[in-house]
């Protein structure tokens, strides 16, 4: 009787253990450090495609990153509203679709102030790049050696 209270006392701790070893709650992390290294790499990116000058650079950047945090906050709107399940989600759906054709729309003028058409162009362009490239390394990442 002693040994099996034994015995369960010890299962007991462990799996007591495990709760204490198990990652914090998504609450707890922070998912700042992640986001802000996949930025840098993507301005650098960007960067070295359309190859902008010391004066470029100095302006573009931080209409960029506006421009990134405005789209940013729509697509996580859009991602919530995802978790509505009422009618109405299809209509807001749209809404914001347009809310994220009229920042581009709006940020491509901003950025044909600073750039020079072929540039801007080449900025939508090579987002998409860096995107498509992230994806697929993540997808071969992802997949088991076989």
């Amino acid at each position: 009787m002693k040994l099996l209270l034994k015995y369960l006392l010890f299962t007991l701790m462990i799996f007591a253990g495990y709760e204490v070893f198990s990652q914090p709650p998504a609450s707890f992390r922070s998912t700042s450090a992640p986001s802000k290294k996949l930025n840098l790499i993507r301005e650098g990116y960007i960067e070295t495609q359309i190859k902008l000058s010391n004066d470029e650079k100095a302006k573009f950047w931080p209409v960029y990153r506006e421009y990134k945090e405005e789209v940013n906050s729509i697509r996580k709107a859009k991602l919530q509203n995802r978790l509505n399940k009422s009618k109405d989600q299809i209509q807001k759906d749209l809404e914001y679709d347009q809310q994220l054709v009229d920042a581009k729309k709006h940020y491509t003028k901003e950025f044909l102030k600073i750039l020079p058409p072929d540039k801007v162009n080449r900025v939508f362009q090579s987002e998409r790049e860096f995107t498509e490239e992230l994806i697929k390394q993540l997808g071969e990442r992802g997949t088991p050696d076989k």
